[in-house]
């Protein structure tokens, strides 16, 4: 006997929440980087570093819209990615506060630190693993 399709549980709002974050995060990065790289006259790198830096910064928001997309369409293999990431960004905040950006620091921090544990927690764990299934 063929086996019924299985209905798939409807996404809990740690994923919404995670795939808001993870896109605006990347938006935010690649909007960003083409408002710098066009209006910037500051010269502190050459150009093939300034190209350099920001394919890179364009490909890291990519790559943040992208887990988004991902884990929002039940890709368990995206979560550890985007962990890693969101991680990095909150590492990434406490050089803002060093340097006395406490606002700045803010901005990058609550949101990581909010998808970080939202990607942790029991619903978005089994949500992934039963969509996998």
């Amino acid at each position: 006997m063929s086996e019924l399709p299985s209905v798939r549980p409807p996404r809990p709002a740690t994923v919404w929440t995670i795939y808001v974050i993870l896109f605006c995060q990347g938006a935010v990065i690649i909007l960003g980087t083409l408002v710098a790289a066009v209006s910037s006259d500051a010269q502190v790198l050459d150009t093939a570093g300034t190209i350099a830096l920001t394919v890179l910064y364009i490909l890291t928001g990519a790559v943040l819209v992208l887990l988004g997309f991902k884990i929002f369409s039940g890709a368990p293999s995206a979560r550890t990615p985007a962990m890693v990431l969101q991680l990095l960004i909150v590492v990434l905040s406490f050089s803002f506060f060093a340097g006395g950006e406490l606002l700045t620091g803010l901005i990058f921090l609550i949101p990581a630190a909010a998808a970080l544990v939202l990607l942790f927690i029991k619903p978005t764990a089994q949500w992934l693993d039963t969509a996998q299934s």
